[in-house]
């Protein structure tokens, strides 16, 4: 008995219905990875919110120093540690922070896996180290710190209690940040532990009196541009990279998202300046 062969509009018909069900499945797919990464950054932060929690309370109720709480940041080259694996604390001990021994040695916990794609797509690094991400958050640094004296040094000049935060459910502790500049709405990305997402440097008063009004925003887009900025690489795709969300931990521990124009006040505990223990 002769065997009846597909036709070429049978073999087509075939094809279109697969690309159709590809074209259903990958999306969903990638949404699906994407999701998973997502509960994986959450839970990065999680575990920092605790790990804050215990060195305050450690520590007199008293925040970390901001510029050296995971790891500290060192010239030359200070603007790739992120990237640099030669710095990583499980190999020097000495860039340690403050909060790595309430962090644990874990590789994953200090690096959102979005984060990662992100960064290896969008940074080339000046002085030619290989971006590898060793870390992607930054602590708030209105909550404690600065190191006024140099990259090396750092003085713990900014001293701030939990008792003070008044609203602790709506100030954030940890934050991501891009891994890419946008000259439009902040001056520096990723470089240290620390997230300046003010005005000015938090050593002066514009830090502490600005209108969050005034800020450069989707609304305003010619206002003034923060110093840092929470990430925008959440809920979106490479090629609309600046217009996503970050994740977040506030002071009491919990976590959610944010949108990079609310940077500033999300940092802003108070409008007025503390005084400085120089």
């Amino acid at each position: 008995m002769k065997k009846r062969a597909f036709t070429l509009i049978e073999l087509l018909v075939v094809i279109a219905i697969i690309a159709l069900l590809l074209s259903i499945i990958v999306p969903s797919l990638r949404k699906a990875k994407e999701a998973a990464w997502n509960v994986i950054c959450r839970n990065n932060l999680k575990h920092y919110g605790l790990a804050g929690m215990m060195y305050t309370n450690e520590n007199g109720g008293m925040f970390p120093n901001a510029w050296g709480s995971i790891f500290k940041s060192v010239d030359p080259a200070r603007y790739c540690q992120w990237h640099d694996q030669s710095r990583n604390p499980i190999r020097r001990p000495e860039l340690a922070g403050s909060l790595w021994p309430f962090l644990g040695e874990q590789d994953k916990s200090h690096l959102c896996p979005l984060f990662d794609r992100f960064a290896r797509q969008s940074h080339v690094c000046t002085n030619n180290i290989p971006v590898e991400p060793v870390f992607g958050y930054s602590m708030n640094g209105l909550l404690g710190g600065f190191e006024l004296s140099g990259a090396t040094q750092y003085s713990h000049v900014l001293r701030v209690r939990t008792s003070e935060i008044k609203s602790p459910s709506s100030i954030l502790f940890f934050g991501e940040e891009n891994p890419w500049v946008n000259s439009s709405r902040y001056i520096a990305t990723l470089n240290d532990n620390a997230l300046c997402g003010t005005p000015a440097h938090p050593s002066t008063a514009g830090a502490w009196t600005k209108d969050p009004l005034t800020m450069v925003s989707s609304e305003n887009p010619n206002g003034t541009k923060y110093g840092d900025c929470l990430a925008s690489f959440h809920k979106t795709t490479f090629e609309k990279k600046d217009d996503g969300e970050s994740n977040v931990v506030f002071v009491d521990g919990h976590v959610d998202m944010a949108k990079w124009d609310n940077t500033y006040r999300l940092s802003l505990w108070t409008k007025t300046m503390p005084t400085l223990h120089r």
